[in-house]
């Protein structure tokens, strides 16, 4: 998976059955956190401080005795100020909720560490769906560009092995998702290369699984693709959650709640797919401004302020770096050589960013990378000072 191991933005966990165990340094305290069902049956309104996720175990709701829980739930979500993970925890034989349109449904008994390593990938993802938005709100969609192949096609579904079950798969899915089939995972990177897909299905014995999802997870195109990994021995199971599963189907699952937890991770591969392809195109745009002297700064003042309102709501900061040679101790003699130190500055701050913090040159002002996290302000400028080390200096 495309591996986060701190959270986006810290808050409280709203719960019913499990609560997610804190992993990270600085998270927010556990009495912030939200008992749901003590909440439910008070009929009170939750509070408004933006949750970190939320996580709430089927298994927790007594037959009959929370009826309009998650009604209540939804409505709830609905007042929140921004999007955030949500999480249905779930076995092969539970009913689960229309109501609630989870961020994920995953098997119950997916480990602490794992759970938690997936709230980060998907806080991550929402912000990068946000940051895809705002591109499209200030800079306008961008004419003449081609779409990568792993972005482009109609929504698919890949199930990668030799099981039997395809006819399976293909009951279980969404009739307008597309339900191809792969033998093994050279196959499987190779189809993936060429059509886009929102979710894979490893349907395979314990090793072949395991090295079919670290086949797919080594191409960075695909590290964020939710997979969802056939178990046939409980044993097993929390071992493919550690080799890169976004969840694990266990036995024999209702026909209902297979197709439910298929359309889960198909809705969110597809959205990270339209995130990933303006991204990518907005990236292009952004590298062919630099020959018509840079983004104006209009424009560029408008996304800041976009990004800045969106990010606030989080209680996050906009964290702008002017690259200018100067603050490399570098000292420029004439327009020329600014060109093309500039260049350098952009191309290294390109290589080194996130494809959501916005690498660019502004007219009148200079190269500038605006990041979504203060933790990578740092390895930017390390990074920048060590390469102009040996080139410029």
């Amino acid at each position: 998976m495309d591996v986060e191991t701190s959270l986006s933005w810290r808050g409280p966990y709203w719960y019913a059955g499990r609560r997610p165990r804190r992993s990270n340094t600085g998270d927010a305290p556990e009495d912030l956190d939200v008992a749901l069902l003590k909440m439910f049956e008070r009929g009170s309104n939750l509070p408004t401080a933006l949750p970190a996720a939320i996580v709430v175990d089927v298994e927790s709701l007594e037959a009959g005795r929370h009826d309009g829980f998650f009604d209540w739930l939804r409505a709830q979500i609905d007042t929140l100020a921004a999007e955030v993970p949500s999480y249905l925890l779930t076995g092969s034989d539970d009913v689960l909720p229309e109501e609630l349109q989870a961020t994920a449904i995953i098997d119950r008994v997916v480990p602490d560490d794992v759970l938690m390593m997936l709230i980060c990938i998907h806080q991550r993802a929402l912000l990068r769906s946000e940051e895809a938005q705002h591109r499209r709100q200030v800079f306008g969609r961008i004419p003449g560009f081609g779409t990568a192949p792993h972005h482009s096609g109609t929504s698919s579904l890949l199930v990668v092995g030799v099981s039997g079950r395809f006819l399976e798969w293909q009951d279980a899915s969404d009739q307008k998702s597309e339900v191809v089939g792969a033998f093994d995972g050279n196959l499987a990177v190779e189809f993936m290369s060429k059509r886009a897909f929102d979710a894979v299905v490893v349907d395979a014995p314990y090793e072949d699984a395991v090295d079919y999802m670290q086949q797919i997870r080594r191409d960075a195109r695909f590290a964020g693709l939710p997979v969802l990994a056939v178990c046939e021995r409980e044993e097993d199971l929390v071992g493919l959650f550690r080799h890169g599963a976004s969840d694990v189907l266990v036995g024999e699952n209702r026909k209902e709640t297979l197709a439910q937890r298929l359309r889960s991770a198909i809705r969110f591969g597809k959205r990270r797919r339209l995130a990933d392809k303006i991204l990518a195109e907005s990236r292009m745009w952004l590298r062919q401004q630099i020959n018509k002297g840079g983004l104006a700064i209009e424009i560029y003042s408008n996304y800041l302020q976009v990004c800045s309102d969106a990010l606030a709501v989080r209680g996050l900061d906009l964290w702008e770096m002017r690259l200018e040679p100067e603050s490399f101790g570098i000292a420029v003699g004439s327009p020329e050589e600014r060109d093309e130190i500039n260049t350098t500055l952009l191309s290294i701050a390109d290589a080194t960013s996130r494809d959501e913090d916005l690498v660019c040159l502004v007219r009148d002002i200079g190269p500038v990378a605006v990041l979504k996290n203060e933790a990578g302000i740092t390895p930017l400028q390390k990074r920048i000072e060590a390469i102009l080390t040996h080139t410029v200096r």
